[in-house]
């Protein structure tokens, strides 16, 4: 019987192949069949980020975007899926506007966790160094026990360090 899930993991190698190559059609279309066999798993995270990538090189960034936001969607605490999203914001021109939306789900729902997490990395990406380590302070108040937040306590001790040179 065959595995859809790893031929899923075999069009994703496959694309990441051609992604290297610079062959970057061939890659979608790789990354795009892995995700068909494959549409809503931890895994399928992976693909939908590659096939983030893809797009982010030959610029088309509504696709990257839509393809990292589903990445994030699929794994929310994998930061290098939101480091991309949040690359394809920026280069959209998207970053203001992300981050007023992520402060008002705030203030609506003070313990939204996802938010805080945002908020502290786009804040990061603008070089806001007091304001990206007060939010992802609050995140690690939130969620002590994620595996996720031994990443989050690394950076903020890189910004302290930045902070104080």
């Amino acid at each position: 019987m065959i595995d859809p899930s790893k031929n899923a993991v075999w069009h994703n190698e496959k694309g990441m192949f051609y992604l290297e190559l610079k062959y970057y059609a061939a890659a979608i279309k790789e990354f795009r069949l892995a995700i068909l066999l494959n549409p809503e798993s931890e895994v399928s995270a992976t693909f939908y980020n590659n096939l983030g990538t893809a797009y982010y090189k030959i610029n088309y960034l509504d696709n990257a975007e839509m393809s990292f936001a589903k990445a994030v969607e699929l794994r929310p605490y994998y930061l290098e899926y939101r480091e991309n999203l949040i690359k394809t914001y920026k280069e959209k021109e998207m970053l203001k506007e992300v981050a007023e939306k992520h402060k008002k789900i705030i203030i609506e729902d003070p313990k939204n966790i996802q938010s805080y997490l945002m908020l502290g990395l786009i804040q990061k990406n603008y070089g806001n160094n007091e304001y990206a380590m007060i939010y992802l302070n609050k995140f690690i108040e939130l969620t002590s026990d994620f595996r996720v937040s031994e990443q989050i306590k690394s950076i903020i001790k890189d910004l302290e360090a930045e902070k104080k040179q």
